[in-house]
């Protein structure tokens, strides 16, 4: 099973506007305000049969101000549908929050996405690695240099392969990323028939390891994960078109702001995109490098 669309109305910066995914990869791009993050947080909710007011940490009274906005997805009901919401915050290296949050939810009114990722990230890892992970699991090993390990106090730790162990805050912080995916991939919280969605997956992440990044992204949906991603970045977004396979299905959504609220252009080429802020700001730079070259 796979989300294929969703209609919003009146909610936060959308008046009216249906969105088609593909069971792929969704690369999603807009400037600020445009509400990706809020997309991605509504499928979720719709996922987990959860409330607004502690997925979006917002207070009751601002929320009855949205009682007007209406939603549709299709298919209508995908509860029972395995999905991860990966923030653009990283948490792990927080994860000892969670036993306060438990007990302390309301006085912290913390984003229930960043704890739910440490609980699922904190799910028992099977003896045996889960098929999903065999081309997967390799590649990531080698970029964090090692495995990812629970000690009793649901700390996390990095047993690199010097057999040397570091706590995971003590980790790059691009690198705890990809740790992140690892121990979703190894504890099958990501699996076959699963969603991912992850805000800003290439943030704090070196240029380098950026085609890595996608061609792990381009694998999981080789593999029956369908994936949904939002950026700002240009290298980012363009390596889902450099990297892609024939068989692969990789779709582009540019949310852009207009006077009846933020609307959305699809394409599956990047730079055919109507109203792509990121090629926008990538031909300014260009110009600007050319014109002062030509001074010189």
């Amino acid at each position: 099973m796979a989300i294929n669309r969703i209609k919003i109305k009146n909610f936060t910066v959308f008046q009216d506007v249906s969105i088609d995914f593909n069971s792929g990869v969704n690369v999603i791009i807009g400037e600020n305000g445009t509400g990706k993050t809020h997309l991605l947080k509504l499928l979720y909710i719709h996922s987990i049969s959860d409330d607004f007011y502690s997925v979006f940490n917002v207070d009751r009274e601002y929320m009855e101000q949205l009682k007007g906005a209406k939603f549709s997805f299709k298919p209508d009901k995908f509860d029972n549908l395995p999905v991860v919401f990966i923030p653009a915050k990283e948490m792990l290296s927080m994860s000892n929050i969670t036993r306060i949050h438990d007990k302390y939810s309301k006085a912290l009114s913390i984003d229930k996405t960043l704890i739910d990722i440490i609980k699922k990230a904190q799910n028992i890892t099977p003896d045996i690695p889960p098929k999903l992970a065999q081309k997967i699991i390799p590649k990531l090993e080698k970029i964090i240099d090692g495995k990812i390990f629970i000690k009793p106090d649901n700390s996390f730790w990095v047993r690199k392969n010097d057999k040397s162990e570091i706590p995971f805050m003590m980790e790059a912080e691009g690198l705890r990323k990809f740790g992140l995916l690892w121990q979703l991939i190894m504890n099958e919280s990501i699996t076959e028939n699963s969603v991912l969605l992850w805000d800003e997956p290439e943030a704090n992440i070196n240029p380098k390891l950026i085609p890595d990044l996608v061609e792990i992204m381009l694998e999981l949906s080789r593999n029956g994960v369908q994936v949904f991603v939002t950026t700002h970045d240009y290298i980012f977004a363009k390596y889902f078109e450099v990297k892609r396979k024939e068989n692969d299905t990789v779709s582009f959504h540019s949310l852009y702001k207009t006077d009846e609220g933020v609307k959305c252009d699809n394409n599956i080429n990047f730079r055919d995109l109507n109203n792509n802020s990121i090629i926008i700001a990538f031909d300014e730079l260009m110009d600007e490098v050319i014109n002062r070259n030509m001074g010189d």
